[in-house]
């Protein structure tokens, strides 16, 4: 079973993604599309909650999702899910 099928056959649970939405970046006339996906995920390394595993897996999801957007993705942006009040 390849990467995509086997993510695809995961409980939501393993998921990461807790939301996705693009965004646009102009540079002297060129349009770039950013993927943002914000994540429950710790992402600082060092701290104990930190896990390579699953940023791996998110970032391998993300990239999937880059993959069948209709319109071509130019980068990633990972971020951190805001606390809730």
């Amino acid at each position: 079973m390849n990467q995509s099928a086997e993510r695809e056959t995961r409980a939501d649970k393993d998921r990461f993604v807790l939301n996705s939405w693009h965004e646009w970046e102009v540079d002297e006339g060129e349009r770039r599309i950013i993927l943002c996906v914000e994540t429950g995920l710790e992402l600082r390394p060092g701290y104990p909650a930190f896990d390579t595993a699953q940023l791996d897996n998110l970032i391998a999801d993300a990239t999937d999702m880059m993959r069948t957007s209709a319109s071509p993705i130019n980068a990633l942006r990972i971020i951190p899910a805001r606390p809730t009040i």
